[in-house]
């Protein structure tokens, strides 16, 4: 029986179920359909499982969309089965409604929960009967754990049956932990010390590479072999976490590696025949990372950081007419291949005279900090005329007097703590003279929320002073939004997560075309929008809005406890994580029609300590 299928208002706009699909009806007809995952990055936004119905629709012949739903993620504890499958089958209710509302009469949908919670269940081949019947449109796998998910289904009479149903042409897609068992190669969370600010250290976030099918560390058995999904992408500044992995792979398997998806919360994507990916939709974007011509990829300093350059980025966003290539690793727009040319030189980074500047990434009051600590050094030995003077510590932009004397307390403590015994003179930034810095061991300036550096960037002579500062013997060191003020631009958003949004909306939302909002800087590092807090705050997003916004100027993150180190010989990143350039002055950019940032060819750097820049 022929069907018709709509698109749905909301977030499904050029949803075409992957470049070529097959006309409705005829997929099931054919011998070798198309095999297509759907991954979602979180949630059941109804954009979402709009999408996975959409697609089980063109998937069905006789009429109804069989769709059956599988809970494995969510708990094998037979205490709580009773209250699993209550749940479950209220998601299961959910797709079964938003499927409906992409088909026309008289198609219908039927929507199965299965109910696969335990180990004991997966080997009941009674249980997952119905996906061995050729009529399965679709399989959706719930959210929940993805590691608890194949140690109920790997090596299972359900597991061989979803592959069956797979082979046949039915899609397989999920939502969270249902996204990352949809690659082979599947992310499994972090070890106890691994979290998003350190995952771009080798050991600092786990990945079950699948190579053995006997073992249940891994995703599906039919899961991709070319790609590693993560999810949640945005929303948890999974950023770190994918390049270590999609770095690993390059030593495991050579280049070009594994290529990394990672789809933000309420949002998917379909990859059809381990192939192509493409026809985003839902809230927001995905992120590929493709390591095919990156170079220097290596792990550096005493906890093995990622380093790496020319990593090329996409952002997949809905109605952009985005879609990639997997085996080419190649990116095209409307069907037509968008080649990332030769990357121009990045601008220079250094300071003239005999000045040396550190540039915080924020989180540098604390007795453990190596930027601090050098800069201290520095300042035992400044210039002989300032010999016993004190080091300057200038505040800038804090909310109000308390945020400040926070901020003046936590600094000159761990001043002392790393070494300083001279004194310590704290000022506002913009009642500093040039006298007083020229007598100074050394300048400390730090800044609280860089959406109150207006008044200082208009502040002419405090840009004259810290000019004449950088250039001078007396070593200089900026923080916190005060790194931000110092670059030829600089995000006047605030704080992420102390205005009106949780702190993961902010990190979603910074990847959309209208968020950041960018202002001239100061220009002390001309050619730079500088973004400290990087991987602590999830501030990826600001990267790549900058970028868009001001396509001539680079962007450039530095995470907490760490900071570049510039003098007239470059720049080398010192202390504890990692520095992350974004270079889209190459890039097409696009916006999405749900207002998500898209972008074909943003190159990345990724430095680690002792990384010189590029």
């Amino acid at each position: 029986m022929s069907r018709t299928t709509r698109l749905p208002l909301v977030g499904l706009t050029g949803l075409a179920l992957a470049a070529g699909a097959l006309t409705p009806g005829l997929a099931a007809a054919q011998e070798d359909p198309p095999q297509r995952y759907v991954p979602i990055g979180g949630g059941y936004d109804v954009s979402t499982l709009e999408g996975f119905g959409a697609g089980a629709a063109e998937h069905a012949t006789d009429g109804t969309v069989d769709i059956y739903v599988i809970p494995a993620t969510y708990g094998d504890d037979p205490a709580d089965r009773e209250e699993n499958l209550e749940l479950a089958q209220e998601r299961a209710d959910q797709i079964d409604a938003a499927c409906e509302s992409v088909v026309t009469a008289p198609t219908t949908c039927a929507t199965t929960l299965l109910p696969i919670l335990q180990r004991s269940d997966a080997m009941d081949p009674a249980v997952s009967a119905p996906l061995r019947e050729p009529g399965v449109d679709g399989m959706y796998v719930l959210g929940g754990d993805q590691v608890l998910a194949m140690q109920v289904l790997a090596n299972s009479p359900a597991e061989e049956a979803t592959e069956t149903a797979f082979e046949r042409g039915a899609i397989v897609g999920g939502t969270s932990a249902g996204n990352a068992v949809e690659s082979r190669s599947m992310g499994a969370g972090y070890p106890a010390p691994g979290w998003p600010y350190n995952a771009l250290e080798r050991d600092m976030s786990i990945i079950f590479w699948g190579d053995d099918l006997a073992s249940d560390e891994r995703g599906l058995s039919f899961g991709s072999e070319q790609i590693i999904f993560d999810q949640h992408f945005y929303e948890r500044g999974r950023f770190g976490r994918l390049l270590s992995w999609v770095g690993q792979s390059v030593e495991r398997y050579g280049e070009p590696g594994k290529l990394g998806i990672g789809v933000d919360w309420g949002t998917g994507l379909v990859v059809t025949d381990d192939a192509l990916a493409a026809d985003a939709f839902g809230v927001s974007s995905s992120a590929i990372i493709d390591a095919s011509r990156a170079t220097g990829l290596d792990w550096v300093g005493p906890r093995d950081t990622l380093s790496a350059d020319d990593v090329l980025t996409h952002l997949l966003a809905p109605g952009t007419g985005l879609t990639y290539d997997v085996t080419g690793r190649s990116v095209s727009v409307d069907g037509t291949v968008v080649e990332p040319g030769d990357r121009a030189a990045l601008p220079d980074l250094s300071i003239g005279g005999r000045g040396s500047l550190w540039l915080g990434g924020g989180q540098n009051n604390r007795a453990t900090s190596e930027p601090l600590a050098e800069f201290v050094d520095a300042a035992r030995s400044a210039r002989p005329g300032s010999r016993g003077g004190p080091i300057l510590l200038a505040t800038v932009a804090y909310a109000d007097a308390d945020a400040r004397d926070r901020a003046v307390t936590s600094y000159s403590s761990a001043l002392r703590a790393v070494g300083w015994t001279g004194a310590i003179e704290v000022v506002d930034a913009g009642d500093l003279s040039s006298s007083a810095v020229a007598r100074a061991a050394g300048l400390l300036v730090v800044g609280g929320d860089q959406s109150l550096l207006g008044d200082a960037v208009s502040d002419r002579t405090l840009g004259r002073v810290l000019a004449q500062a950088v250039q001078q013997p007396g070593p200089v060191m900026t923080d916190d939004a005060a790194t931000a003020l110092l670059g030829s631009t600089y995000v006047a958003d605030p704080t992420p997560g102390e205005a009106d949004r949780s702190f993961a909306d902010d990190a979603i939302a910074m990847f959309r075309a209208d968020e950041v909002d960018t202002r001239e800087g100061l220009g002390l590092v001309d050619g730079y929008q500088l973004e400290p807090w990087l991987t602590y705050d999830y501030r990826w997003g600001r990267l790549y809005g900058a970028a868009y916004d001001r396509p001539d100027v680079v962007s450039l993150g530095i995470s907490e406890q760490t900071a570049l180190r510039v003098d007239r010989d470059g720049a080398q990143l010192t202390g504890l994580r990692s520095a992350i350039v974004v270079d889209g002055r190459s890039a097409d950019w696009m916006v999405g029609s749900n207002g998500a940032l898209g972008a074909a060819n943003v190159w990345m750097d990724v430095l680690g300590p002792g990384d010189p820049m590029p």
